[in-house]
């Protein structure tokens, strides 16, 4: 059954597609975080917080979207 064995390459690409769709969600997070701190001037403001809030459902989305991607046949 060679059918069962990828190739080493397509299953690294695949890694790396999932890894790569992590980062938007990981920069909103932290965005997010130092707005909720107060620290960061208008960062803290209600708008921004929820833009960053919707940006943060986008890039859960494209986390989905690369793991269904990366784990068709």
């Amino acid at each position: 059954m060679d059918s069962d064995i990828e190739n080493p390459a397509r299953v690294w690409l695949r890694r790396l597609v999932i890894a790569v769709s992590c980062a938007p969600l990981a920069a909103v997070s932290v965005l997010h975080t130092m707005g909720r701190s107060g620290d960061f001037g208008v960062l803290g403001r209600w708008y921004v917080l929820l833009g960053l809030a919707v940006a943060g459902f986008f890039a859960w989305d494209l986390i989905e979207k690369a793991i269904a991607w990366a784990t068709r046949r």
